[in-house]
């Protein structure tokens, strides 16, 4: 496996674990903390919000709640 598909993969779960320890995150923190660009981290959680592990907000992103799907159908 190429190294950035590793950094990918490691900048998900680092997003994964700061989301379930918050409950939220949000884009510009991550950005400066991961130290990448706003861009890479938009990537990072449309990926995350296509594979269900997180719903993400205009500032950055927040828990996927179960009931919330149920509500929106």
């Amino acid at each position: 496996m190429n190294s950035k598909k590793v950094d990918v993969i490691q900048r998900q779960q680092i997003i994964l674990l700061l989301l379930a320890l918050d409950g939220k995150v949000l884009s510009k923190r991550l950005s400066h903390r991961l130290n990448v660009s706003y861009d890479i981290i938009l990537n990072d959680m449309i990926d995350l919000e296509k594979n269900g592990l997180l719903k993400r907000i205009e500032s950055g992103a927040m828990i996927l709640e179960e009931s919330s799907e149920t509500n929106d159908k």
